[in-house]
């Protein structure tokens, strides 16, 4: 059971550190967009009249990507647990 909350623990780290990291870029670009005016103006053609933020996408595919990390971090970690069980290691007191 421990295997398994340290697997959704490292699964919910890694979908946090996805999002902000996105964020964090989506802001960087905002921040240091600067628009060249004097081309935008010489051609009108280019000026968009709508402006739209984001994408949508369906939570499922959230939830799905949220459960496959689960697993292949509980994978990783029973693996590593039981290369551990392997080795004969002298026990600290």
């Amino acid at each position: 059971m421990k295997i398994i909350l340290q697997a959704f623990l490292a699964s919910t780290a890694i979908h946090a550190l996805y999002f902000l990291t996105t964020i964090a870029v989506g802001y960087v670009k905002t921040a240091l967009y600067r628009p060249n005016m004097v081309n935008a103006w010489q051609n009108a053609e280019t000026l968009q009249s709508e402006a739209a933020f984001g994408s949508t996408g369906s939570p499922w595919f959230n939830f799905a990507t949220f459960l496959s990390v689960a697993f292949v971090c509980w994978v990783l970690l029973f693996a590593c647990k039981k290369m551990n069980a392997g080795m004969n290691r002298p026990q600290v007191k």
